[in-house]
């Protein structure tokens, strides 16, 4: 079994020698962690990680470095690069010789608390002077702690975060060193004991409950927090702490139902059941389940992998607690990288695309201006620039920091939208597709080999020279056809006709200026009725009917720029659905991406 890193920093301190403790303080892109730590001892040997490879072996480096050089601390970072040398990511870390006895104490105590398998927070501080705090659960402390440290770790060990604290005067990293996730056995047959040795090898605590105490020695279950045997369930449960970072798994024939609607009451993560589809098909029948429970509880258990022995099965019973403890799609991360599309531009007609390819099961990364002028503010993705959030048809779209931050909210099944106007993380992706849906009537930026398939949507581009594929964006019989040559048909200026009227259905500023209305999309509005100003001039609405589209408030406008859209059907007009002209579109593009996966 190998050792932690509290446990190598704790043995060297015993013994007085010195040590490197390096770990990841933030990371920028896309790394192969974004947490971890290592300690180096003066003759090069490692416990822990911080990703291995070149980046493993440029921190030895720098460990020894410091060590022969005297240093008590070092800043370095490491960036990430692909095959054709372009930056994909940066790693930041922080090196800290430890060599004096309030160190060695600190790392001693730490070791402690890890070895009761108590929560705490590590607290690393790097200004105003290097030094190590702690706290513990139930409030023990290590090192000179002060109150801003208190009330930051304390959030930390509520919220169960690492953070990277910078208030100006004062930095700190807060780790949780101990997993908060842990395990529930019920049963101690063959299937839980392999459960409770890999859980153990891979740092998830565990609690075996039992009614036979042959099934629950310290022999079977060597590592377990706790062995609770009682003779019933219910008293033995009575006994056992349980919280939102739970898994229980049922692994034993002896718990049925009733055992399944106990845990299901308790405010668990997930409820793993032993058993056969049919088992399943019972246990649903014999339980009335809310959609919490039907979400939590998982009968079968375990990922498709083909299993038959106890190890096997435990394999693909904690990979799938994984999977719901990190919120993560289980897939292969091969099938996943083939599912990984790019779309440029999150306007109405865009979101008709990304909606139909996300709810096929594609990944989709928006790229937007920090701007987007679009009109079709509530059906169109871009507008999370503006509000940080906007959920369309269900389906919910987040403005992202960075590329870390947009994987984050792909697993969690939101679609990250990012101000990259000109596509440079497209490189960093490294996308099966990339979208132009940007409709700016003209090839912008967007480039045949930006990925292994280019469509690009609308005028403005030539199938074969600057895209493979080219999706006609024009009302009428040719809407929504897949040309694998040749351009779509040119932009009339001339808007589609939707209740006798065509272009009086869209307003234009009458001037140059700051662009403002106190209306909203939705507003049933008269001709005649000023709905906005742009600068000093009035916006009049030209005919009747319900405001489907007004551009964002506080936005500088030139002259002739469309500002607002008019729905002369009134009431009767849906403003917050996917218009049926983008969803056509979106399911051409879909067909598109299909079709050249079938055939890749």
């Amino acid at each position: 079994m190998k050792h932690t890193v509290f446990e190598a920093a704790a043995y060297l301190s015993e013994h007085k020698e010195d040590f490197v403790y390096a770990t990841i303080i933030r990371t920028e892109g896309s790394t192969s962690r974004n947490q971890g730590s290592m300690v180096i001892d003066t003759k090069g040997r490692i416990t822990g990680t911080v990703g291995g490879g070149e980046l493993e072996a440029y921190v030895l480096s720098q460990s020894l470095n410091l060590i022969s050089n005297d240093e008590s601390h070092r800043h370095i970072h490491f960036t990430v690069q692909m095959d054709d040398e372009v930056s994909v990511g940066v790693v930041y870390l922080f090196l800290l010789r430890c060599t004096t006895d309030v160190e060695r104490k600190a790392f001693i105590d730490f070791r402690r608390w890890e070895s009761y398998e108590l929560d705490h927070v590590f607290g690393l501080q790097l200004q105003p002077s290097v030094a190590l705090l702690g706290l513990c659960e139930g409030g023990a402390t290590i090192g000179d702690v002060h109150p801003t440290f208190l009330s930051h770790a304390q959030e930390a060990l509520n919220k169960k975060s690492t953070t990277l604290v910078e208030t100006g005067s004062w930095t700190c990293h807060l780790s949780l060193p101990v997993n908060y996730h842990n395990l529930l056995l019920i049963g101690g047959g063959h299937v839980n004991q392999a459960i409770a040795e890999l859980a153990h090898f891979v740092g998830i605590p565990t609690q075996v409950v039992e009614t036979r105490e042959d099934f629950a020695t310290e022999d079977l279950f060597t590592f377990s927090k706790k062995r609770e045997v009682a003779p019933t369930l219910a008293e033995a449960l009575n006994n056992i702490e349980t919280n939102e970072y739970t898994a229980c798994i049922i692994a034993s024939h002896a718990f049925g139902p009733e055992t399944t609607k106990l845990l299901l009451e308790r405010n668990i993560a997930y409820l793993g059941v032993l058993g056969s589809r049919h088992k399943a098909k019972k246990l649903l029948a014999s339980l009335t389940l809310d959609q919490n429970d039907l979400k939590r509880l998982h009968c079968p258990i375990g990922l498709d992998i083909g299993t038959e022995t106890p190890q096997e099965i435990a394999l693909s019973v904690l990979s799938e607690v994984m999977k719901v403890f990190n919120n993560r799609s289980g897939q292969s991360l091969k099938h996943k990288a083939n599912k990984m599309i790019v779309v440029r531009g999150g306007g109405d007609l865009a979101t008709g695309v990304i909606l139909r390819l996300f709810r096929a099961g594609y990944y989709v990364l928006v790229l937007e201006t920090e701007q987007p002028t679009v009109i079709r503010r509530t059906v169109s993705i871009a507008q999370a620039m503006y509000s940080n959030t906007i959920t369309i048809e269900g389906v919910k779209a987040s403005r992202c920091n960075d590329l870390k931050d947009a994987y984050a909210k792909m697993d969690a099944g939101i679609i990250p939208v990012l101000a990259d106007p000109e596509g440079e993380q497209i490189k960093r992706v490294k996308p099966v597709c990339v979208v132009d849906a940007i409709m700016a009537k003209k090839n912008i930026g967007t480039t045949i080999t930006d990925a292994p398939l280019l469509i690009a949507l609308g005028p403005g581009f030539v199938a074969k020279q600057d895209c493979d594929l080219v999706i006609e964006t024009m009302r009428g019989h040719s809407l929504a056809r897949i040309l694998n040559e040749g351009s779509a048909m040119p932009n009339t200026g001339t808007p589609g006709i939707i209740g006798g009227y065509g272009k009086e259905r869209v307003l234009h500023s009458p001037a140059e200026g700051v662009f403002y209305s106190d209306h909203q999309i939705g507003d049933l509005v008269k001709q005649g009725e000023v709905i906005a100003k742009v600068g000093e001039v009035d916006v009049i609405a030209t005919i009747d009917g319900k405001l489907r589209g007004l551009l964002n408030n506080g936005l500088e406008v030139p002259e002739h720029f469309k500002i607002a859209d008019i729905d002369p059907r009134g009431e009767h007009a849906d403003h917050t659905t996917v218009s049926e002209k983008a969803m056509a579109i979106g399911g051409a593009v879909l067909e598109a991406v299909d079709g050249f996966l079938s055939r890749a």
